[in-house]
């Protein structure tokens, strides 16, 4: 792996124990819905995470995973049907 991908490992790892020890963060982070927004709270935790970078993280980790890894990772997002569906129709290339 390389070191971007690494130091955006140790940011987010960061993150989330800066959330583990904020009721706000904690409520910020779950209300989050976008990148942008997880990004937010990033920063309000003192940590600097760049949108799409997190986003890109995320999908190579699903591509790098074991078939059924990248399943049950995919399926913890709990998207049901109708917004994975409305999702893909209007996904962007």
């Amino acid at each position: 792996m390389d070191s971007t991908f690494n130091d955006l490992s140790a940011a987010i790892e960061q993150m989330l124990e800066a959330v583990a020890q904020n009721d706000d963060l904690k409520r910020g982070l779950r209300m989050a819905t976008t990148a942008s927004a997880v990004s937010e709270v990033a920063a309000q935790a003192g940590v600097e995470i760049d949108p799409a970078a997190l986003v890109k993280h995320y999908a190579q980790r699903l591509l790098d995973a074991p078939d059924a890894t990248a399943i049950h990772n995919f399926d913890l997002c709990s998207w049901d049907a109708g917004e994975l569906l409305w999702t893909m129709k209007n996904w962007h290339s």
